[in-house]
């Protein structure tokens, strides 16, 4: 009897690790970046340290995120004039922050943490994910792969972590039509797969 009870324990605690390594966290943002009022300069909030100026540095974000720019290099070579990602700046993923602002936000996994970098520009919004993939900063994904499949009708409404997915909803200007994109964290894989949902 005795040994059926520690049988089943286990079983429930095994059954509860796979399903919390199944549940993806989205937190408040911790800071974000536009162009500063001043040319070439950027506007930077919610940085825990800033090696540099405005111009050219690196910031710190949330502890483990380093962010660095130089806003000289964004006409000859704009992969290097911004970058998120390790200590080591080649340990880090280009993301353009140079139009609209870029809002970073921590996702959380029980095993991994990753950062969704939102844009908002004029011509819409952009999300990127990022994080670590075997010690190696990586792009897991960004939505405008997937934008040209939903119509440009219909523009970013929400975003947020389910289980294990991160979902943008996306609604018809004037109406109460809706899609989603989903991407949905495979442990196994330790990359995210995508799926739309008209």
């Amino acid at each position: 009897m005795l040994k059926k009870f520690f049988a089943a324990m286990i079983c429930l605690l095994i059954m509860s690790a796979q399903a919390s390594a199944m549940n993806l966290t989205l937190y408040e943002s911790v800071g974000s970046i536009s162009l500063g009022s001043r040319q070439p300069e950027l506007k930077i909030e919610g940085y825990t340290q800033l090696d540099g100026d405005f111009s050219k540095g690196v910031a710190i974000f949330d502890d483990d995120l380093y962010f660095h720019f130089d806003c000289s290099a964004v006409m000859e070579n704009p992969d290097a004039a911004s970058r998120f990602g390790g200590e080591n700046f080649s340990n880090t993923v280009p993301v353009y922050v140079f139009e609209g602002r870029t809002q970073i936000y921590p996702i959380s996994e029980v095993d991994n943490k990753f950062y969704l970098l939102a844009t908002e520009t004029g011509g819409g919004s952009s999300f990127k994910v990022i994080g670590k993939y075997n010690g190696t900063w990586v792009q897991y994904f960004d939505t405008l792969d997937m934008r040209k499949q939903i119509p440009q009708e219909f523009y970013i409404d929400d975003f947020y972590a389910e289980g294990d997915k991160i979902i943008f909803v996306y609604k018809q200007w004037q109406q109460e039509n809706y899609c989603k994109l989903c991407y949905t964290w495979n442990a196994a894989n330790q990359w995210f797969g995508v799926e739309l949902q008209r």
